[in-house]
């Protein structure tokens, strides 16, 4: 008889109180959802952009667009006029003596070698000339043939 009971006193004392265990899991999944913050992939910034107008600007200006060529051909075009870089240099150095905030679009194509656009950036940068935009226009060759 003293054996059964020391047996039914082992299972007894074996068990696992899983009221508590279930209680402390609740606890913390609550803890864990309430202290999560939400990963936000698209986050949206508010611009405001001016209303277009109907009427374009009186005083619009055509940039001027330099071309940044590969390695094969001469360094720079500039409105589509083959030109190397002392000449590009003077030309815009007399623009920019002129009109110091008149637009200029450089393209940098595909086989353009990066030092010569840094070269382009860091002369306007000295001349003042302001007013930049940098764009990559693929369809542009810059081998020498097919110029537009």
């Amino acid at each position: 008889m003293k054996a059964r009971a020391a047996r039914r006193r082992m299972e007894s004392e074996a068990d696992v109180p899983l009221s508590s265990m279930i209680d402390v899991v609740f606890l913390l999944l609550i803890y864990f959802i309430v202290t999560q913050k939400p990963i936000m992939d698209n986050v949206f910034l508010q611009t405001d952009l001016p209303a277009p107008s109907k009427t374009p600007p009186e005083n619009l200006v055509a940039p001027l667009v330099v071309d940044v060529r590969g390695a094969d051909g001469d360094d720079y075009a500039l409105m589509g006029r083959r030109m190397d870089r002392k000449a590009l240099f003077a030309y815009l150095r007399e623009v920019a003596g002129n009109e110091p905030e008149h637009p200029l679009v450089i393209n940098c194509g595909p086989n353009a070698e990066h030092q010569k656009l840094i070269h382009l950036l860091d002369a306007c940068a000295e001349m003042g000339l302001g007013n930049l935009n940098v764009v990559n226009d693929e369809s542009i060759p810059f081998n020498g043939a097919g110029r537009r």
